[in-house]
């Protein structure tokens, strides 16, 4: 029920299908001036969703400031929600395009900054529910030169909310010192730092895999591109998740 529930949100959170059912509705109202301003909605929102320079500027006021740990800093143990490696058809693990956690976690476990990596991650797909991302994870992990013996793995959860929950009893239990560095994605750090906090994990954010540039105002940002207008369901998702955290909370 769940599964279908998120399919759904998912489904309505997509500029792309709000623009194929105007369309479609287009072809069926038959008062032409209605007709007509359906259709202005329907190029509007075209334009709107799939301008490269709007989304950017989306992005850079979603997305938090990069953050650089002051000189000497360390955290006991950095917890890396899953959603960065996936399976392949044959249920081979691949990295997908937010690797970048994968890389930062390498990265902040070999400047010291971090001594334990918490890989959180099940499999949240039903056609390879063989795959466990945080143990194909923490084989990279050991591959890359990692100890085995400071990479803990969750692997039953299949979303946020479960990454911090079974993280929070595995933490409970390994008497590291708070607060841990949450290592994610920038267009993620938001919601998946307060579902963090609100299982009582205190975190400190290390946002990564950032998607908005510094680029400026160019007429060529402003041409549809497909691309922009099929990404803004996951951004959207991620701030109305956030929006319903702090309103229901």
């Amino acid at each position: 029920m769940h599964s279908i529930l998120i399919s759904l949100l998912l489904f309505f959170l997509a500029p792309l299908n709000w623009i194929v059912i105007l369309s479609g509705t287009t072809l069926f109202i038959r008062s032409s001036r209605a007709k007509k301003r359906c259709g202005a909605l329907t190029l509007a929102l075209f334009w709107l969703f799939s301008n490269g320079w709007l989304q950017n500027l989306y992005l850079q006021w979603w997305q938090p400031a990069p953050v650089e740990l002051a000189a000497g800093a360390s955290f006991s143990c950095a917890i890396i929600p899953g959603g960065f490696a996936s399976p392949d058809v044959k249920g081979n693990g691949y990295f997908n395009s937010a690797a970048d956690r994968f890389i930062e976690a390498v990265e902040l476990y070999k400047s010291g900054k971090v001594h334990h990596l918490l890989v959180a991650g099940g499999n949240g797909r039903m056609d390879q529910a063989n795959f466990r991302e945080a143990a194909w994870v923490k084989s990279q992990m050991v591959a890359m030169g990692i100890p085995d013996s400071v990479i803990l793995t969750e692997d039953r959860s299949d979303n946020t909310e479960q990454n911090a929950e079974y993280a929070r009893k595995m933490l409970d239990s390994t008497g590291f010192k708070a607060p841990y560095l949450l290592v994610t994605s920038a267009d993620h750090m938001r919601r998946a730092r307060l579902i963090f906090q609100n299982s009582g994990i205190r975190v400190t954010g290390y946002p990564c895999n950032y998607h908005a540039g510094s680029n400026g105002f160019t007429l060529s940002s402003l041409w549809p591109d497909a691309s922009v207008l099929s990404s803004w369901r996951d951004y959207l998702k991620e701030t109305a998740g956030y929006l319903w955290l702090r309103v229901t909370r």
